[in-house]
């Protein structure tokens, strides 16, 4: 009886990321198919982790915003008491709360982009030289996936938008039509 070496992590993912590459008989079908399936999977995966990001930073992106708007407010009422130099002091103040807001939000940006950046990097390894269907000859795979990436981002933030506004169900509705 013959051993196989086991798969090593990257193979294990190889074989995973191929999978709907080879669902299809036509190649040209199969590769769409492909990449829409990793588009969704990595907006996904990328809408998920960065809610957890948010998730965790909420309390800290509460406080320094707070701390912006503040400071702010403070700078403005000094500006207009003629103090030069509390208007410059609260104004740095809130500069700086202001970019550790923008440095927690590049943290969400991070954790909604690292998936297809890892899709993509696996895609030029595995499709490297391959021509892409229905395009010009030097072509790569970022041409197809990161379109459909972004119109998976938008279209799952479209359909957050759309679950979010959607009227509460009416819980009065079931007694009515219940006979009495």
């Amino acid at each position: 009886m013959r051993h196989s070496e086991p798969m090593t992590p990257f193979q294990i993912l190889d074989a995973l990321l191929i999978t709907p590459f080879r669902l299809l008989p036509n190649p040209e079908a199969a590769f769409l198919f492909g990449i829409i399936v990793l588009a969704l999977g990595s907006a996904a995966i990328g809408k998920a982790g960065a809610a957890l990001v948010s998730r965790a930073q909420r309390t800290r992106w509460n406080t320094e915003s707070a701390e912006s708007t503040k400071r702010q407010d403070l700078s403005v009422q000094a500006l207009r008491q003629g103090d030069k130099k509390a208007y410059q002091a609260q104004n740095m103040l809130a500069q700086e709360a202001y970019t550790n807001t923008l440095a927690l939000s590049a943290g969400r940006a991070a954790a909604l982009i690292w998936p297809a950046c890892a899709v993509l990097t696996w895609l030029y390894w595995r499709f490297d030289g391959v021509p892409m269907p229905f395009l010009w000859s030097d072509a790569g795979p970022a041409t197809y996936f990161l379109p459909a990436f972004i119109a998976a981002l938008w279209g799952s933030s479209r359909l957050m938008g759309a679950k979010k506004a959607a009227p509460p169900a009416d819980a009065g509705s079931a007694t009515k039509n219940s006979p009495s």
